[in-house]
């Protein structure tokens, strides 16, 4: 039996795909409009809230709800600077750790060229299928 790529129309119930991706972006644009105001209430918050500069705090209103504030500081690594003063600080104390993570292209070209070596990588690795992403574009 051959597949086939073109969706069959059948005559029954099942929803209009373009009234499916109407009512998608309805979705999506109540969804955008709902972010948009709660990140404005939160920015009204802010200064009414406990702060910290880094790590959590809490802060208790009249009627008893607690609101959580949690601040982050996003740091980058400059590694030319780095290589430039490296020799200068003591191996122990620079406050660097090594990550190891899976280069996909790399592990793809295994598949596909070298099929012992992937079969022996592959014990290594749990796959799962990721939540797929749907945009709908305006004609």
């Amino acid at each position: 039996m051959l597949a086939t790529t073109t969706p069959v129309n059948f005559d029954h119930n099942e929803p209009d795909l373009d009234r499916l991706a109407e009512r998608w972006l309805q979705e999506k644009t109540m969804e955008d409009g709902c972010k948009k105001r709660r990140i404005q209430l939160e920015n009204e918050m802010l200064p009414l809230v406990a702060q910290r500069p880094e790590g959590q705090a809490t802060t208790l209103t009249n009627h008893g709800r607690k609101i959580v504030l949690k601040s982050r500081v996003n740091r980058t690594l400059d590694g030319i600077e780095l290589n430039k003063i490296r020799d200068q600080i003591p191996e122990s104390l620079l406050p660097l750790s090594v990550k190891e993570v899976l280069d996909t292209e790399r592990l793809r070209f295994l598949q596909l060229n070298e099929p012992s070596t992937y079969q022996l990588i592959s014990r290594c690795i749990t796959s799962k299928p990721a939540k797929p992403n749907i945009t709908v574009l305006m004609p």
